[in-house]
């Protein structure tokens, strides 16, 4: 009898070792799952934001290509407009309207209006400088410079704040003027100047979610999608973490990931139900089906 006691306490002994060993590897299973799934979603929205980047940069090489194309073409026809009226072969033709030219010299009437006089003829075969001294205009026109130097003279952005805002309500509201001005690198800036000076201040989660926007302005949605993730992080209870929840999915369905857009809105109706942003993100649910 003792000895079936015996048997039977190291058989119960033996289950519930294996027990405990079959809960942690489940547990391990799980967190390693739940990592592996993290690395899979970051390497997603890393290659979104590369092909994102990468047809930015091919936009504007082509832009540039037909910039310069542009101006090539302008600086050839103010070439031929004066090589035209040099050759005496094309002069004894008639009047330029016959033969399609597009100038903007402006000669002597008699040069045009009676091309047939051996009088204006000689005068143009005689004086080869005479027209090129006329057509200082064409080059002067080529629009191309003018777009460049636009171009680089709207983006100065200054990744420099405001030097001197006073306290911590002062930088902060330097960078969010600077948001308001499109000045989306330097109010980063700022606003990571403010996080790194004052973390625990009333305004510090307010500051982490306009920097999210700033990349979110930007579609740089991958780090927008980040920072917001960190807004819900450090501040879960504030009521900018309903608005974070509200652009991580609209973030999510900018990088086509419909699935974890629903699940982030989803959130945000269930967490913060009473707020402007849960209204924004009903509606976002109906038009993603989710």
């Amino acid at each position: 009898m003792k000895t079936l006691k015996l048997v039977l306490l190291v058989l119960l002994g033996l289950l519930l070792v294996s027990c405990a060993t079959t809960k942690k590897d489940a547990a391990t299973v799980s967190a390693s799952t739940e990592w592996r799934i993290k690395s899979l979603e970051e390497s997603f929205l890393n290659i979104r934001e590369q092909q994102r980047r990468m047809a930015d940069e091919n936009a504007l090489a082509q832009d540039k290509i037909d910039q310069r194309l542009a101006s090539l073409e302008t600086e050839i026809a103010g070439l031929r407009t004066g090589g035209v009226v040099e050759s005496p072969a094309e002069s004894t033709q008639g009047s330029p309207s016959d033969n399609g030219w597009v100038t903007d010299l402006k000669p002597e009437d008699d040069g045009w209006v009676d091309g047939q006089k051996a009088p204006a003829i000689s005068k143009a075969q005689s004086n080869e400088d005479k027209p090129w001294a006329e057509v200082p205009q064409p080059p002067a026109v080529i629009p191309a410079p003018e777009v460049i130097q636009r171009s680089a003279a709207k983006t100065p952005v200054t990744s420099k704040p405001v030097k001197s805002p006073s306290g911590a309500k002062g930088l902060y509201d330097a960078g969010l003027s600077q948001y308001n001005a499109e000045q989306f690198d330097a109010s980063r800036v700022t606003f990571d100047q403010f996080l790194k000076k004052y973390p625990n201040n009333d305004l510090a989660a307010n500051a982490l979610y306009w920097k999210g926007e700033t990349y979110y302005s930007q579609k740089d949605y991958a780090q927008a999608i980040l920072t917001f993730k960190e807004v819900t992080g450090r501040f879960p209870k504030h009521h900018k973490s309903a608005s974070a929840l509200l652009k991580i999915g609209m973030s999510y369905d900018k990088v086509g990931d419909s699935d974890n857009s629903i699940f982030y809105l989803r959130a945000l109706v269930e967490d913060f139900p009473k707020s402007a942003a849960a209204t924004l993100g009903r509606k976002e649910l109906v038009r993603l089906g989710g």
